[in-house]
C-alpha cells in the first residue's frame, strides 16, 4: 500500500497516517493549495470537494481501513457528521459493514447512535417549532407574510422527515443484529423508533431528582464509569441526566460548556497534542471530552499539572466521547419533550500551535517516559 494518494495527475498527497481526521484536513489544505497555484483544473458548477477531495478522501479511508485503524475511522466519523435532515453517504453505511465484519461492531454501533442522535435532535425541533406554531420573529428582514411561508414550508416536511428516520432507524437496527448489540442496546434504540413514530418523545419514568445541579451533582452524573466503555457512560449518563427538572439540566449544560472551557488551554492542547501525536481542533475538543469523563480527581489534577495526565487510561482519541456535548440537549428533550435552548459558552483566545518532540519532552516528562514506555 502505497502512502501516495493520487489527487489529479501527477498530483499526489502524502498522508501520515497517525491521525484521519488531520489526514482529512491536510488533504484539504493541500487541494485547496493546489487550486490557488493553479495546478487543478476548475469547472463552472462543481466544487473542489467533488472534483478531487471526495474521491481521495474515499480512497484514505480505505488506506485506514487496511492498516486496521479502527479508532481513527470512529473518530473521523464521529466528527464530521453533517448536522442537517437526510441519509448517511452511501460510503458511511459501506464503512459500518466493514467495521462490523472486522469485529468492530461497537464501534460501528457508536457512529450509528452519534449519526441517529443529531438527525433526532433536528427532528425533535421540527416537532417543537410545529407544535409552538407560527412566531414572526421580529429582527429578520422578511415580512410576516415571508416568513410564515417558510415556517409552513419547514414544518408541513415533518412526513417526510419522519420517514427517513424511521427508515434509518430500521437500516440501523439491521446493523446492531450484525454487530452483536447488547438486548440493551436494541431495547433503546425500538423505543427510540417508537417515539419517532407517534411523534412525541419518551418521558422519563420514576421519581424526578428534586436537586438543583451545583459542582458536586455535575461530577456525580459525569464520573460514573459506564459497563459499556465510554460510548455507554455517556448513554447511561443521559438516562440519570433525564431524572433531574427542567432547570438543572440547563445547569448541566452550562457547567459542561465552561468546564470544556476551562480545559482550553495551550499547555493542554500541548498535551493532547503529545498524547494524539499532533492535535487538530476536532482532536482537541474531543480531548476535553475524554478528561470529563475520567471525573472531577482526573480533571482537576490535570489541569493543576498537566504531566499528572494519567497515560494508562488513555486508549486512543476516543471519537465517542464527542456523544457528551449531546447529552444534555438529549436529556431535556427525554424531559420536556421539546428542543434545548442552549447558550454558548465562549471560549478562550489562545494561540493552538505545533510543538516539536523536544519541546514537548521537555514541557511533560513524566508523560513522556510513560508514553515511551507504551509504545
Amino acid at each position: 500500500m502505497t502512502n501516495e494518494i493520487a489527487i489529479a495527475g501527477a498530483v499526489t498527497f502524502r498522508p501520515r497516517f497517525d491521525n484521519v481526521s488531520r489526514d482529512c484536513e491536510r488533504l484539504m489544505e493541500h487541494v485547496v493549495e493546489l487550486a490557488h497555484q493553479g495546478r487543478l483544473e476548475r469547472q463552472e458548477g462543481k466544487s473542489l470537494f467533488d472534483l478531487y477531495l471526495r474521491d481521495a478522501e474515499r480512497r484514505l479511508i480505505d488506506a485506514y481501513f487496511a492498516r486496521e485503524l479502527y479508532e481513527e475511522i470512529e473518530t473521523h466519523y464521529c466528527f464530521t457528521f453533517e448536522i442537517a435532515f437526510g441519509w448517511p453517504h452511501p460510503d458511511m453505511r459501506s464503512d459500518l459493514e466493514k467495521l462490523v465484519s472486522a469485529g468492530q461492531g461497537q464501534r460501528a454501533i457508536r457512529i450509528w447512535r452519534n449519526y441517529l442522535a443529531l438527525i433526532k435532535h433536528h427532528y425533535w425541533e421540527l416537532i417543537a417549532a410545529r407544535s409552538r406554531g407560527f412566531e414572526k420573529a421580529p429582527h429578520l428582514h422578511e415580512s410576516e407574510a415571508e416568513q410564515r411561508a417558510e415556517w409552513e414550508r419547514w414544518t408541513g416536511r415533518v412526513p417526510e422527515y419522519k420517514a427517513d428516520l424511521l427508515a434509518m432507524i430500521d437500516v440501523a437496527e439491521e446493523c446492531f443484529a450484525r454487530a452483536g448489540a447488547s438486548s440493551a442496546q436494541i431495547a433503546r434504540l425500538a423505543a427510540e423508533r417508537d417515539e419517532v413514530a407517534v411523534e412525541e418523545r419518551r418521558r422519563p419514568s420514576g421519581k424526578v431528582d428534586p436537586r438543583k445541579i451545583d459542582e458536586d451533582v455535575f461530577w456525580e452524573i459525569v464520573g460514573l464509569p459506564g459497563a459499556d466503555g465510554l460510548g455507554g457512560q455517556v448513554e447511561q449518563l443521559v438516562e440519570r441526566l433525564a431524572g433531574f427538572k427542567a432547570a438543572p439540566i440547563k445547569s448541566f449544560d452550562t457547567l459542561l460548556q465552561e468546564k470544556s472551557a476551562l480545559a482550553y488551554r495551550e499547555d493542554i492542547w500541548a498535551l493532547a497534542y503529545l498524547m494524539n501525536d499532533g492535535c487538530s481542533d476536532d482532536d482537541f475538543e474531543g480531548f476535553r471530552y475524554w478528561l470529563l469523563l475520567q471525573g472531577r480527581e482526573v480533571f482537576e489534577a490535570v489541569l493543576i499539572d498537566p504531566d499528572a495526565f494519567p497515560v494508562s487510561r488513555f486508549d486512543g482519541k476516543a471519537g465517542s466521547t464527542m456523544d457528551l456535548r449531546l447529552a444534555p440537549m438529549q436529556a431535556f428533550e427525554m424531559r420536556q419533550g421539546k428542543a434545548l435552548s442552549r447558550k454558548a459558552v465562549k471560549l478562550p483566545d489562545i494561540d493552538l500551535a505545533e510543538f516539536d518532540e523536544t519541546e514537548l519532552a521537555n514541557r511533560f516528562p513524566r508523560v513522556s517516559l510513560e508514553l515511551a514506555r507504551t509504545r
